[in-house]
């Protein structure tokens, strides 16, 4: 390995695992500050979905002028978001304030989101998978520490306490990146005035591409039922787990997807279109029996199958198949934008998780597995899949 590679590799692995740490313990706490608040589901789904919206938006642009500014300054912007909504958060006690540190935060991951398969090809191309896989999975393994420890340290910090470690970690994130990481010259950023908003947001992209969009649509809508602020409520409220619990049940789900991840770039050589497609089938069916468990034990260990068999095989590929069918020179706008309006569903998720929960609070994760295992029909349609080896 060049050592100009082995250092992005290693800068970008210390980002990702101080990152993951962070948005662990965040993630965990935040629908119990919402509970705290005395907001109701409805409004919690209006908060998620709100934010969702705005990002989807900013973040095609944001990438698209990373094609011509360069990566790096987005990318550390995101990190440093992150630490901005960690700090907002115990500062916001009303709706519209949640709402933009709900924005902020799901900013700082999304940026990230969009360009780190970027950065990775960009500079490690042959090793793609590998690479992108490896970066991934020990993110999510820290981010299942963080979960892990979330509720522990709610007890010992308390709400405020506990979101401003988080921005401190953040924000030694951002300086490692900046002072680490070094990426090629861009093209000219006068170029960047001439950046027309019709093209940026025009919904053309490549057949495989919209393949994949329409997929990651329905999917994000579908995972975003269960993944939004009923997730760790889910356990609380149907089973009457602990905070202690449920962040411990969170962290192995995190621990469940960052394992799985960190061998599977490396291992899968072959029939990646029917690992995809199966992956995403086993996901959706992991989901839906999981709201339907009758205990606590079964419930949780059903649903922590969900990535080892899903998400643990599928993001890789998808991945792969992103950036080898992006063009070359549009190519964080082409990922960007198969993210961006892929995640819309995101917007709707959460709305119908506040729907279903009130009638039942195992609806939202019985139609969560139904709609992701739906997901999977337009990969079928996917012709000429590529040989990621």
């Amino acid at each position: 390995m060049e050592p100009g590679v082995r250092r992005n590799l290693v800068v970008l692995l210390s980002v990702c695992v101080i990152f993951g740490l962070a948005v662990g313990v965040y993630d965990v706490l935040l629908p119990y500050y919402l509970d705290f608040l005395g907001m109701s589901m409805q409004t919690m789904g209006l908060i998620f979905s709100v934010a969702a919206l705005v990002i989807a938006l900013t973040s095609i642009y944001i990438a698209s002028l990373s094609d011509i500014w360069g990566r790096k300054s987005f990318y550390s912007a995101g990190v440093l978001i992150g630490a901005l909504a960690a700090s907002l958060t115990p500062l916001a006690k009303a709706s519209p304030l949640l709402v933009v540190a709900k924005t902020l935060r799901e900013a700082a991951t999304r940026f990230r989101d969009s360009l780190q398969g970027v950065l990775i090809y960009e500079f490690a191309s042959k090793r793609f998978m590998d690479f992108f896989s490896k970066t991934r999975g020990l993110e999510y393994l820290s981010e299942g520490s963080g979960q892990m420890v979330a509720g522990t340290m709610l007890i010992l910090a308390g709400f405020s306490g506990s979101f401003y470690i988080c921005a401190a970690m953040l924000l030694v994130a951002a300086g490692l990146f900046v002072a680490g990481f070094r990426e090629q010259r861009r093209r000219d950023r006068a170029e960047a005035s001439r950046l027309p908003l019709g093209e940026v947001f025009s919904l053309r992209l490549p057949r495989p591409l919209a393949l994949i969009t329409v997929s990651s649509f329905v999917f994000s809508l579908g995972l975003s039922t269960s993944h939004c602020f009923i997730m760790p409520l889910f356990f609380a409220k149907k089973f009457g787990a602990s905070v202690v619990q449920v962040s411990m049940i969170l962290g192995l789900h995190r621990l469940s997807l960052a394992l799985p991840l960190i061998f599977t770039g490396a291992l899968i050589r072959s029939s990646f279109k029917r690992l995809y497609l199966l992956s995403m089938l086993y996901e959706g069916f992991a989901l839906a029996v999981s709201g339907v468990a009758p205990s606590l034990l079964t419930s949780a260990a059903v649903w922590l199958t969900h990535d080892v068999g899903g998400a643990g095989l599928w993001i890789p590929i998808q991945a792969g198949f992103i950036q080898r069918y992006a063009r070359p020179e549009l190519r964080a706008r082409d990922a960007s934008r198969v993210r961006a309006l892929g995640s819309l569903g995101w917007i709707f998720g959460p709305i119908l998780a506040g729907l279903l929960a009130p009638v039942s609070i195992s609806l939202p994760f019985v139609a969560s597995g139904l709609i992701v295992a739906s997901s999977a029909l337009p990969i079928v349609m996917l012709r000429d899949a590529p040989d990621l080896r």
